[in-house]
């Protein structure tokens, strides 16, 4: 009889999940300000704890932290925003200029090698691998264009979610405290060592790749600054941005700077080329094992499998998400097997 009512209520808390997820994703359009607002949250609270821990009140530790933050942005801005502003403008009005010089150069290439005589199903797999480079060099440009329209439309939000994430700081214990309070006692420790797990999780994943993909970004601009790439810092923060990918964002971020630098010349892209594996290296040996180490706990072979997969189910959002809901699926999954082993009070003994 217990057997049977423990998977009953199992059976409604799996049911209520999904359809909490079905709904969450049929208005997804809208929570993007609350997932920005709850990641800066995230990453702020343990600064903000730590002030606290030293007696000061936590509304004033938020505050100086927002101080902190606002003043290193504005700093930081001062110099990055004019160069930023200027190289997109710079960009926008080379871009029709780029998009012939590209053609141009695939163009010499095909009538190079059409007039030698290799053979042709040599010269047919070099149209095809020409063809590819073109479509490659389109969707470059569109998926840098899209990138930045949709900063812009989503502007508003932006600049929302830092209200929400100081509103979200601020009531974070109280939200704690009646979230315990709506658990039954018996489950309370169970639900703290789940949520433990999670932030562990979610300390590995969102904390350790904001991180990691910081410093790719500062390193990728330094370094095209050095090499005296156009658009080095555009490149820089894209690359940063999409650092975030496990495995496949190293070589995404790298096909728009070696494609520009191609268009100047074929010395420069491989100058470029040897910039980012160097990059791509230091941060698989060095910079990604010291700051994220195993905390994700997911083989590679199982990252690869998720990203293929949320990148077919959601874009590039499905790209940036799938391995941090993969690796808090494999906690659910884990605890929801304990709970169908043992009683509820016991999942803090395990």
């Amino acid at each position: 009889m217990v057997m049977v009512q423990r998977a009953v209520r199992i059976a409604v808390l799996i049911i209520a999940a999904l359809a909490t997820a079905y709904f969450l994703w049929w208005v997804r359009a809208s929570l993007y300000p609350f997932v920005i607002a709850f990641l800066m949250a995230f990453l702020l609270n343990p600064a903000v704890c730590y002030l606290e821990r030293r007696k000061m009140p936590r509304l004033w530790a938020i505050i100086v932290i927002y101080i902190c933050l606002l003043s290193t942005l504005i700093i930081s801005t001062s110099y990055l925003v004019p160069v930023l502003i200027r190289e997109l403008e710079v960009f926008a009005r080379e871009l029709p200029t780029l998009i012939t010089h590209g053609d141009s150069l695939i163009q010499s290439a095909q009538s190079q090698y059409q007039n030698t005589t290799m053979p042709y199903s040599l010269r047919l797999a070099f149209d095809n691998g020409l063809a590819q480079v073109e479509m490659m060099l389109q969707n470059t440009v569109s998926g840098i264009v899209d990138t930045l329209l949709n900063l812009v439309s989503h502007g508003v939000g932006i600049v929302t979610s830092p209200i929400l994430a100081f509103y979200f700081l601020y009531d974070s214990h109280e939200m704690k405290r009646k979230f315990y309070l709506s658990v039954p006692g018996s489950w309370r420790p169970g639900v703290r060592l789940f949520l433990k797990d999670i932030n562990k999780v979610l300390n590995g994943v969102i904390r350790g790749q904001v991180t990691i993909a910081v410093i790719v970004g500062f390193l990728v601009s330094v370094g095209l600054t050095i090499l005296d790439v156009r658009f080095a810092l555009l490149i820089g923060l894209l690359a940063g941005a999409l650092d975030v990918i496990p495995y496949f964002g190293a070589f995404i971020g790298a096909t728009p700077a070696i494609v520009i630098a191609l268009l100047d010349s074929p010395l420069l892209a491989g100058k470029v080329a040897l910039l980012f594996f160097a990059i791509h290296q230091l941060e698989g040996t060095v910079i990604g094992p010291r700051i994220l180490g195993e905390q994700v706990g997911l083989h590679p072979i199982t990252v690869i499998f998720y990203l293929l997969v949320g990148g077919e189910v959601g874009g590039l959002a499905g790209l940036l998400l799938g391995v941090p809901l993969a690796a808090l699926g494999k906690v659910v999954l884990r605890h929801a097997l304990r709970l169908c082993i043992h009683r509820p009070a016991s999942l803090s003994n395990d």
